[in-house]
This record gives C-alpha cells, structure tokens and sequence, in this order.
C-alpha cells in the first residue's frame, strides 16, 4: 500500500465549549467565538478589542485514524491565543502567539485503527492585542498522514532564480523525512495550469532512519507563463519518493514563476518591470464573522480591494491565513508578510511580549517556511513600530536577528519593518515641539535639533533591512534620500487626508517604491480611531480610542460590509486615473460649520442629493474626486459654476434644490467623464441582491446579499438606518450587519439597522437545494430572493 504524506482538511465536525456555551455543541472551522458574545462597555480589551469579550474555548474531535497511519502530523494555521493541544488527553504542545500556523507531531501518541480524541484549548486573555483579536481556532486544521519515506509540511521551497521572457530556472529544494536506511529516488513533474506536464527531474538521496535527507531538483522551462498581478499563472510541482520501486510518497505544490528585485534607482521590478505599490494595510476580521478566516470570506475581500485599484497589500500586523495568501496568488495581489506588533517592549498587559524572547526564533520559522511559496508573497516585515525602532533595548541587535532568522528560510523576499516616529521625545527638544513637529517627522528644522536625533536613533535598527517602512513619514523621503542615497523605502503606513501628497511623493522618488494606506478595508477593534467631529460637538485633537458603542475603526477605504467609501474613489481617481467623477456632498446642516478628526478620518460626505425641504435654498458643499483639470456643475440642466481640481477634489457650494445635480469634467479641454446625483424618495422597500447564485453546499462556502434600503423608483436611499430582519429557509444565517462603525447591533442575530441605506447578509449550509432569503423592516415592502447551493 502507498503511504503519502496526504494533507487533508479536518475543520468539520468539532465539538466546541466555551463563553455563551451550556456544555458542548458542534462546529465547524474556523471558528470565532468572541463574536457571538454581548459586547460590553468593560470588557478586559475595552475599544481596542471592539468592547468584544474573551475567555477560554475548548474545541474536541473525534477522529479514526487508518490502521496504516503511522506518521502523522497536525497542522493548526491559527488558533487565538495560548493554544495547548492533547491527543488522547496527553497534552503534545502548547503555542502561545494566536497569529502563527504550528504543527504538532502525533505520530507517537496516536492508536491506528482506533478512534482518536484530539483537543485543542485556546484563552482569549485581553488585554492583549491593538485590535480586534478574535477567538479560538479561527482558522482550519490539517493532517498530515504518510509512511516511514516522505515529504512533511513545509519541507519543499520553489525557487525561480533565473527568469526571462524565454527561459525560467525553477529550483525545488526538498528535505526527504525517513525512519529506515535506504536508497530512494526524488523524482518531480512540473505542471502547467492547464494540467499539462511540461518538465521532469529525478535525483538518487540516500536516507538514513531519524534523519531528514537534503535534495534538490532542477527545471528549465521554455516561454515560462509569469505570475503578475495582471496574469497570476500559476503552475505546481508535483513529487513523488521511489523506494524499492514503490512509490512511498507523493506532494504537490503550487507556485509561481516571477522575480522581484527592488534598489534606490530602479525602484521595485516584478519580472524586471517596474511598478509602484498601490498598497493597503488590513486586518484580519470579517465583520460578522469575526477573525473566521472563511476562503470565501478571504477571496471576496481580497477581490474588492483590487477591483477598487489595489495591486498590494499588508497584512497588520501578523502572519495571515493560509487561505487569503492562496486567493492573493490566484487574484494576484502583492503581500507584505507581517511578523509582530511589538518584540520583547509589549503594548498591552497579555500581548506577545511575554513570550517573545522565547518563541520569536520559532514564529519566524513557523511564518516563513508556511508563506515562502506563495508568489504573492514580495517581504517579510519583522515588526510594526517596536518599542525599540529608536535602539533602545538593544533594538539594532534584536532587528539583525530577525532580520537574518528570516533570510536563513528565504532569501529571495525583502525584508522591511514598519517605522513611526517616536513615542518619547529625546531630552534636547521642548516636548510641545516634539509633539507636533518630531512625531510627523518634519525634516526642515535645521540640523542639530529634533531631525537629525530620529534618523540617528533609527539608524542602525534600519540597516538589517532591505526596505525601510515609513509610517506617516512622507515628508522625509527626500530629505532622507540625502542622507542615505541607497536606501529604498515604502510608506508602510499613510492617512487618507494625505494621499494626493504622500502618492506624489511616491512618484517622484525613484527609491520610494509604494504607499500603503491605513487602512484599505475597516476593521473591528481600534475603535473610532477614524471619526470625526463637527465643531457643534466639540473638537477632535490626535488619534484616540472611542466610548463605548463603538465596534469599529472606520479608518477604511471600503466599510466593514465592502461597500466603498468616499476615499476610496478619490484613491482610485489618484491612482488609476481616467475614471468617472464621483459626487459627494456636505449635509448643508454642517456648510461653513468648522470640522476635525483624529487625521485618519475623511471628510463627513455622502453620495446624496436628498435632504429636507427646509433646506431648500440653502448652500451644500459639493466635492467631485477627478484627476480632471476641470469640472462643470449643473443642477436641473442649468449650470451653476466652474471648478478647478485641486488635489484630486474639485468644490462648489451650490443651493439646495431637489431634483438632479450632475457634472462634467474636462482634462485639456476634453470631456472625459460625467456623473450625477438626484433627490430620491422616502424609503419604501427592501432591496436583496446575491452576489452569486450558486454555491457550495459543504457549510463552508459563503453567499453574500447586498440589502438595499429603498424609495418606490428602487433609488438607495443614502441616509436610511431602518431596523431589517433576515429570514432564511434552507441555510443557515451567519448573520446580517452593516457598515456601521458604533451601534448596538447584536452580531450572529437575525436583526441590524442599514448604515447609508446598505446592509449585508451572509449564509452557508451543509444542504443541498434551494436556499431561500427574506429580508424585512417595519414599514417597508420585504423582499426575498433563491439561491441553489450544490
């Protein structure tokens, strides 16, 4: 019998305890259970975790293992936080960071042929992350299962060192795991998308019992198809171990064939072609579903972010699910890969630092050797603005072992950290100035004085890096370029307000090769850190968390349902240029009323038209993001003014009068574009549309329903916040939310308030057959629509 080393999915069928649980009941992973929870004003985590609570959670399987499993390995790619794992009620091991896959090795505990009772506990102990964390396995789990000859998990790297448009090098370095003497051969197919074989390459090892053998095969393709963003061809490698002329072992592995290059001239070259990072920073959760890392949940956050003109993304700030790295490199989206949030100086009372200095040679392995055949995959980023990026703590010794723990798994990927300004102000400056100057780090106060103190705190904690991330820092990049004429740098992190800014200064920097957002998608946790305040209600000053109910950042381009916001048009119209203009207004309640924020906000604007006869005659701040030169307003075909773009935004105030405001824009005195607003009525109905028809019936597929709040002409109704009630017939509810940043709505209930006239639905089923959605709210014409799950 052919004893592979087989991975198979074992994330149905679990029996979970914990927090809201009365004894067990049975899930499927992954699994959140902190999102279900009543959220509370004191809970441990406070705004930084979403007021969402925690607690320990206890998940147990029972699983019959073949009479012929001998070798056999469990894969956990995620479980939130403190995990211990039992076999049998034998405690195996215990991982304590909740961001990084982990694989224990069953194979002496396990009873072949019998039943098995695996456990995994997880404690969810807040205070201990800056955002929200999520709960319990969260994302799937995997056994390994193979004979005395094979391939373990994480023991095969793809590389392509040689590319070119008629020739690719692909290197496939294997460690070959053996429990006998004996000779073997390693033998390999490359294999195209189409499932073509299209090179092979075998090689004699000699293994040795207890002992993983080095071997490596080498391929030479012709007219190789690249992995791109815009083509993201994918092929796999598949292996196979002869032993006595058996066959012992098989693998496959999936990868693409591209290179990467990146220095201070020639900026970033994927396949030798140079291109600058759109990028944008996310977090981990889904809204409703919480941290549940659903591949379907993954995809489809992944594929809006694209459609809305991201090429990258950065993953904060911690390792990702194996399934979102699989759908970047099938969408071909860019990843920087995220390590830590702080190293051995913590930021919360239970966060990583307790257990950094012990497990951070070992989490880096654990990221790296998991993440380091993903094409996607451009840099590994060894940590988010450390405590000890100024070089206190021994900072510069701490960056250089990371840094080379990385590269001793991978050295074809760049690594970078992600670096503010500082957070303590050195004894040589007033630290008023340090507030407002040091911290935006302003390179024009002259030499000797607050400047010249951060580079040189930072300096040697930099030099490890293949990039340096500027976090809010792009007024130094030319000034910096100066002074360090061969470093390359990215904006790691930058505010919404300053994109037209900090993307110029992209452009015009050779060295600065990309900008990524925060944040591109909203996130729970980090509450309110986005809002804004009109001077009636006082004033925003700096970035801070928000009271209770606050359930979210809202810091995003696209709102926790991905609905895109206002910034995000303005982005793509930046970015991508030639787009349509996009008509956003001030409420006139708010015209000529005095505005601030924390500077991760955006303006308070709406896509609408429609405000209260009382305000008939009144003046409304019309903005229009275009990369136009120009934009003609109309309002009921008559033109009402001019405006020159300034910044990506052209502005008129114009006179409320209900029927259609519309533009035209013009670029070199051509039309190039042209949109419209118009008055809509009351709201009368409910509005459901599926993203997709069809679906997989495995409880484990995902379909999402747009829900629309609307007036009788079926027109969105912008400003509606109507309760809606969600009935299905035939799945099964994961729940109905909004993109609403502070109410309190209960998540994974059947009940929610639309936010800006839009709400979202998600279901799945185990099924199949018709599946059928009712959505309703007081007053309003339900709708209902079917969808066919197989």
């Amino acid at each position: 019998m052919v004893l592979i080393m087989q991975k198979v999915c074992i994330s149905k069928d679990w029996l979970f305890r914990g927090p809201g649980t009365d004894g067990y009941k049975k899930v499927d992973l992954p699994h959140d259970y902190s999102i279900s929870l009543p959220r509370s004003p004191s809970a441990p985590g406070g705004g930084s975790n979403g007021y969402f609570q925690g607690g320990p959670g206890k998940y147990v399987k029972y699983h019959k293992f073949d009479s012929n499993d001998k070798y056999v390995i469990l894969d956990i790619d995620g479980a939130y936080m403190c995990a211990s794992v039992r076999l049998n009620d034998q405690l195996l091991a215990m991982h304590p960071y909740g961001y990084t896959p982990f694989l224990v090795d069953l194979t002496e505990k396990i009873h072949p042929g019998r039943t098995n009772k695996i456990t995994i506990e997880t404690n969810d102990m807040q205070p201990s992350t800056r955002w929200y964390s999520g709960a319990g396995v969260y994302r799937d789990v995997f056994l390994w299962t193979g004979g005395p000859v094979r391939i373990e998990p994480w023991d095969i790297f793809i590389t392509t060192p040689e590319v070119s448009d008629n020739e690719a090098k692909v290197i496939a370095s294997c460690q070959v795991a053996s429990n006998l003497d004996g000779e073997a051969i390693l033998r390999g197919q490359i294999i195209d998308a189409e499932g073509k074989v299209v090179k092979e390459d075998e090689t004699r090892i000699t293994v040795k019992d207890g002992e993983k053998t080095p071997a490596q095969l080498s391929f030479t393709l012709s007219s190789p198809n690249l992995w791109d963003v815009d083509n993201p061809y994918l092929y796999s490698l598949h292996t196979e171990i002869i032993v006595d002329n058996k066959c012992s072992d098989t693998s496959d592995t999936t990868f693409g064939i591209r290179t990467i290059y990146a220095d201070a001239k020639k900026g970033f070259l994927l396949n030798g072609r140079p291109m600058k990072l759109r990028g944008g920073c996310i977090h981990h959760d889904h809204g409703v579903l919480g941290a549940a890392a659903f591949p379907a949940a993954e995809e489809r956050k992944v594929r809006l972010l694209k459609e809305a003109g991201f090429n990258a993304i950065r993953i904060a700030h911690y390792p990702p699910s194996l399934a979102l790295l699989e759908v970047c490199d099938r969408l071909g989206m860019l990843v920087m890969d995220e390590a830590f949030d702080m190293w051995r100086n913590g930021k919360n009372a239970n966060d990583y630092h307790l257990w950094f200095e012990d497990w951070w040679a070992r989490d880096i392995s654990y990221m790296v050797l998991r993440d380091r055949n993903h094409p996607c995959v451009v840099s590994y980023s060894i940590g988010n603005e450390v405590i000890e990026r100024d070089g206190s703590s021994d900072g510069a010794k701490w960056s250089a072992l990371l840094a080379a723990e990385v590269r001793k798994y991978d050295n074809t990927r760049l690594v970078t950290s992600g670096i503010c300004g500082m957070w303590t102000y050195p004894e040589e400056c007033d630290p008023e100035d340090y507030k407002e100057i040091f911290y935006q780090g302003y390179p024009d106060i002259g030499e000797g004085g607050i400047e010249t103190s951060w580079h040189k705190r930072t300096e040697d904690v930099m030099k490890p890096l293949d990039i340096v991330g500027y976090n809010y820092l792009y007024k130094r990049y030319e000034h910096d370029h100066k002074l360090y004429p061969d470093r390359v740098i990215w904006g790691s992190e930058t505010h919404a307000l300053d994109f037209y800014d900090s993307w110029k200064a992209v452009l015009e920097n050779d060295h600065v090769i990309g900008d990524f957002t925060w944040t591109a998608y909203d996130n729970l946790g980090e509450v309110g850190t986005g809002r804004s305040c009109w001077e009636r209600d006082g004033k925003i000053t700096g970035i801070s968390i928000a009271e209770y109910p606050w359930r979210s950042c809202y810091q995003g381009d696209l709102d926790l349902c991905g609905y895109r916001r206002p910034q995000s048009y303005f982005r793509e119209a930046v970015w991508i240029g030639n787009t349509q203009p996009r008509i956003f207004t001030v409420h006139p309640e708010h015209y000529g009323e005095g505005f601030s924020g924390t500077g991760w906000h955006w303006y308070d604007v709406l896509d609408s038209w429609t405000f209260d006869d009382k305000y008939v005659g009144k003046m409304v701040e019309v903005q229009v993001y275009t990369d136009a030169d120009e934009v003609v307003f109309f309002l009921n075909g008559q033109e009402m003014g001019r405006s020159r773009t300034v910044k990506g935004i052209a502005t008129l105030d114009i006179p409320y009068e209900k029927g259609t405001l519309s533009v035209i824009a013009f670029k070199d005195g051509v039309e190039c574009g042209s949109s419209s607003l118009h008055t809509v009525g009351k709201p009368a109905k409910v509005k459901v549309v599926p993203e997709k028809t069809v679906f997989n019936a495995d409880n484990r597929d995902l379909c999402y329903f747009q829900i629309y709040i609307t007036d009788e002409n079926d027109d969105r109704v912008p400003d509606a916040k109507n309760e809606l009630t969600c009935l299905v017939d035939g799945g099964e509810l994961m729940g109905i939310f909004s993109g609403d940043p502070k109410n309190e709505d209960q998540y994974t209930s059947n009940k929610c308030h639309a936010f800006e006239g839009r709400a979202l639905a998600i279901i799945r089923t185990n099924n199949p057959g018709e599946v059928k959605i009712a959505v309703g709210s007081p007053g309003l014409r339900m709708d209902t629509c079917t969808v066919t799950a197989k």
